[in-house]
């Protein structure tokens, strides 16, 4: 714990880095999400705490509230595992599938192909990663993978010592007693559950109370709640895992808690249908092996499916391949949204008038339809989703394509400030960049190109083409993984693999690449205009994806949304949904005034109250109006009560207007949907604080532990001087090159 003079020291670094005038407290920094590289919105909140939590000099002893704090509790003798065990657990009974499959034929047939099976060190992807975990960090420091990965080696000790690649608890992965066995789930992250029993009551044919009886056992409340999920999908280093900071990794849980997805539409936007874990990866599939679970010939599908398909390939499972790559298709959308040429934008980029030997600068936009998390998801820093884009003469002949493209993708740094994409865990250190989607959020990509000064007539019109096609895995993390299985240990455990499995199971199989959306538009003499999707929603979604450009570009959004405000005529919701966008335009620019006026038309075409009131609030916390902010913000955390991000906003808006008793208990309830929340933490211990409460140094310790890591600028500059790509990879939206081919081509020299 530090003292109370170094907590205050570092907690004013804290705030003069917030202003520009230094870093942070070296050794109590906490690390970065890969989301947060340039931009910290917790320095930025932090200025705003700072100018708005000290109380008037005669306003006597502050007003004090009773409620507890929360603090991230830690691991008992599994961490840093944060998985709890009740004493007759036991990996044998976890790994113990053929009991249940007695009963559950389809259950079990799905789960044997799914990446739950495959969690473990029978997966060679994984395995090729944990062993160089081990190898740097130590056994023992490995149970923090094994609370999720690897459940039965863990609660017996195994993850401690060498482990056998016939080992069948190596093979189990996550088993139908994990899941069914938890009791208690949270989303703190790290496998943060309790496991009850691995002996369930089984039921006895004819007995109507037995059959009960093992329901009750196996379909325990936290089944289907998104914190047993999340108690796997959240995962965080620290010092307990063997690194210097607390870094925040994998988390599908948090984004969609904030989401349209869990019923908490933040942004005026389409109405969808508000779904959960279980609606998305356990869709209902017919039950045709006499799954005594079934419900109308239907179960739950235990698949899992997701974007896992190198593994299906890993596997030889055409099936399973197909069903992944069904599932993926449509859920992001790709266009053409824009073409800059000369001293001209066309929007769309449909019939945009290019011209031979121009400079082109074609904007693609990529948007998460249907994804309730981010896009892609789980580990981000290890995908190769990519936004792939080719220039193509009627004549058929490909004129230029993106050899270097954009990658969907979240940038980690290690040490030495370079980036790690072989999923080196044990080197992660902090976030440069992410390129993944939020739900129903879009991106802009730019590719530019030099035009041929000559063009023949045949060219003519040019096409573009955009495909937004996945790869489950970074190349470089696909070597390391053929590399680890063809060799010792690695190719003992694929041995194993292959006769437990059945399957081929090869460490080196192709990565399918799998196109889940395509777009093409025309342009130059001769061209068409566009048809399908109205106008309007494509330069919507281009005007989103715009809005994350730096603040000097601004513009560029309130341009193509305006636009898009023209196009959709009298549409009510059209004109919702863009005036909301420009209204989040506004207030990043300063401009509350409009923010607000455009709030108010968005409220009167019939835009949801709560999503009215972000953007009320997000317009007056723009400008520190921090006691009008909190009004609507209240109202939004009452209306979205599962949504740490509004509890995040009303806490700090009461902390920053001088209400500490509010700031509180907004950060509590917060911090009970997001434990480690290092903006959450620190309001926390502001309230306490401000009131004089003793439990504030236990508090601000939690945050000065969760907090960015001092260190992380350094090695993003760092990576930005060294390292190619780097710093165009930082700016949020930036350009690739488009490299000329075949005839187009300029000749060698």
């Amino acid at each position: 714990m530090l003292s109370s003079s170094r907590r205050l020291a570092c907690l004013a670094l804290a705030l003069a880095g917030a202003l520009g005038l230094g870093s942070g407290c070296v050794g109590g920094a906490a690390g970065e999400p890969p989301g947060a590289a340039d931009v910290s919105t917790s320095d930025a909140d932090d200025e705003g705490e700072g100018e708005g939590a000290a109380a008037p000099a005669d306003a006597g002893p502050p007003p004090t509230s009773d409620a507890a704090p929360r603090l991230p509790r830690g691991g008992d003798h599994l961490a840093p595992a944060l998985t709890r065990a009740a004493a007759d657990v036991t990996g044998d009974r976890l790994a113990d599938v053929d009991t249940c499959a007695g009963c559950h034929a389809d259950v079990a047939a799905q789960w044997r192909a799914s990446a739950h099976h495959w969690a473990s060190f029978n997966n060679p992807i994984y395995r090729a990663s944990i062993d160089r975990f081990r190898a740097t960090l130590g056994e023992t420091r490995s149970r923090f993978c094994a609370g999720c990965h690897d459940p039965a080696l863990l609660v017996d000790g195994a993850m401690d010592k060498p482990i056998a690649a016939g080992d069948r608890r190596a093979h189990a992965g996550v088993t139908c007693l994990t899941c069914h066995g938890i009791d208690e789930a949270s989303g703190d992250g790290n496998g943060s559950y309790h496991l009850a029993s691995a002996s369930p009551r089984l039921p006895v044919e004819g007995d109507p109370a037995s059959v009960a009886a093992h329901r009750r056992d196996v379909a325990r409340p936290p089944l289907r709640s998104g914190e047993l999920c999340g108690s796997c999908h959240r995962a965080f280093l620290d010092e307990a895992s063997g690194h210097p900071t607390f870094f925040p990794g994998t988390d599908d849980l948090g984004p969609w808690q904030a989401s349209a997805h869990a019923g908490h539409p933040r942004r005026v936007d389409a109405p969808i249908e508000a779904r959960d874990c279980v609606d998305c990866h356990m869709a209902k599939e017919p039950a045709t092996l006499g799954d005594k679970a079934a419900k109308a010939g239907t179960i739950a599908s235990h698949r899992f499916l997701g974007g896992h398909t190198w593994l299906a390939s890993i596997r030889g499972d055409r099936e399973a391949a197909s069903r992944v790559a069904e599932f993926l298709a449509g859920v992001a959308s790709v266009d053409v949204g824009a073409i800059a040429h000369g001293d001209a934008v066309a929007m769309p980029a449909d019939a945009a008038p290019v011209a031979a030997g121009e400079h082109l600068e074609i904007e693609v936009v990529v948007r998460n339809l249907k994804v309730g998390h981010r896009f892609p998801g789980g580990t981000r820093d290890s995908h190769d989703t990519r936004v792939e884009v080719e220039l193509v003469g009627a004549d058929g002949q490909v004129i230029a394509r993106s050899d270097d493209p954009h990658v969907l993708r979240a940038g980690v740094l290690g040490d030495d400030g370079r980036t790690r994409l072989a999923r080196e865990v044990e080197d992660l250190r902090v976030g440069v960049y992410d390129h993944t989607i939020a739900p129903r959020d879009a991106i802009v990509v730019r590719y530019a190109v030099d035009l041929p000064e000559e063009l023949p007539e045949a060219a003519w019109p040019l096409r573009i083409d955009a495909r937004l096609v996945h790869r489950s895995r970074a190349p470089a993390l696909a070597a390391a993984t053929c590399e680890a299985g063809r060799k010792g240990p690695g190719a003992a455990f694929v041995r194993v693999a292959r006769a437990r499995s059945g399957d081929p199971v090869d460490p080196c199989a192709p990565q399918p690449a799998t196109t889940i959306a395509s777009a093409s538009v025309e342009v130059g003499q001769g061209a068409r205009e566009g048809g399908g999707r109205p106008t309007w929603e494509r330069l919507y979604e281009l005007g989103l994806g715009l809005t994350h450009e730096v603040q000097e570009r601004l513009d560029r959004p309130r341009l193509a949304l305006e636009a898009a405000l023209a196009a959709a005529g009298d549409d009510p919701a059209a004109q919702a949904m863009i005036k909301a966008a420009l209204s989040e335009v506004a207030a990043r620019q300063g401009r509350v005034d409009d923010a607000l006026a455009l709030a108010d038309e968005v409220a009167a075409l019939g835009g949801p109250a709560p999503a009215v009131d972000v953007l009320r609030g997000q317009a007056l916390a723009a400008v520190w109006r921090w006691p009008l902010a909190a009004e609507p913000f209240a109202r939004v955390a009452d209306a979205f009560p599962g949504d740490p991000q509004a509890w995040r906003d009303l806490a700090l808006a009461r902390g920053s207007a001088g209400d500490p008793v509010g700031a509180l208990e907004a950060a509590i309830r917060g911090l009970a949907l997001a434990p480690r929340d290092a903006d959450l933490l620190r309001l926390q211990g502001l309230a306490l604080q401000g009131q004089g409460r003793p439990e504030a140094d236990a508090a601000l310790d939690a945050y000065l532990a969760h907090r960015p890591a001092d260190f992380g600028p350094g090695l993003r500059a760092r990576c930005g001087r060294e390292e190619p790509g780097c710093a165009r990879e930082r700016l949020p939206v930036h350009s690739h090159p488009l490299r000329l081919v075949g005839d187009a081509a300029p000749p060698r020299r």
